[in-house]
């Protein structure tokens, strides 16, 4: 009998570590970038919390959007041809944050899945900070993803595409 539970409780042993080593997806991704603004917390707030217009990246072509209230889907047209949809989940006028979540992407220009962001804006003096902080799982969800698809092209493309974000509100507000 206790050769039986031995042989069992091996067995199990095997088939469980070959499960979990082969069962392991993807990890979550986040990016998190800071700017500093010279620029009044309104200047800066009356931009980011405008879900209707994006002109802060200068790749973007044109914007399509029903409104900026929680719920309001906008479409970013990209020079290049691509598109990303997203969707406003919160703005807190209180707290100086908004978020959305991308719902469609053309993962040649944003290779994620379950992308959502949120921005912060804060007084600090007489200047503004903005931060941009992204959750994200990489382009292919299974395992052995092509390298366009895996967690550090995902990564570099969010990061370029924050980056890209930031600098044109800071040249926005900073142009008056």
């Amino acid at each position: 009998m206790l050769k039986k539970f031995t042989k069992s409780l091996i067995f199990f042993i095997i088939l469980l570590s070959f499960h979990s080593s082969y069962a392991h997806g993807p990890s979550r991704q986040k990016v998190s970038e800071s700017i500093e603004i010279n620029g009044t917390l309104e200047e800066v707030w009356k931009i980011v919390s405008n879900f209707k217009s994006f002109n802060w990246n200068k790749n973007i072509k044109n914007i399509k959007a029903q409104g900026s209230n929680v719920g309001s889907e906008r479409i970013l047209n990209f020079k290049s041809g691509e598109s990303v949809k997203q969707k406003l989940e919160k703005i807190d006028k209180n707290k100086y944050m908004i978020s959305w979540r991308i719902i469609e992407t053309d993962n040649k220009v944003l290779p994620v899945n379950s992308y959502s962001a949120k921005v912060f804006v804060k007084s600090d003096d007489n200047k503004t900070i903005v931060q941009y902080k992204s959750g994200f799982y990489r382009g292919f969800m299974g395992n052995d993803p092509p390298s366009e698809l895996n967690d550090e092209n995902s990564k570099k493309k969010v990061q370029a595409f924050i980056s890209e974000n930031l600098k044109g509100l800071k040249e926005i507000i900073e142009k008056d």
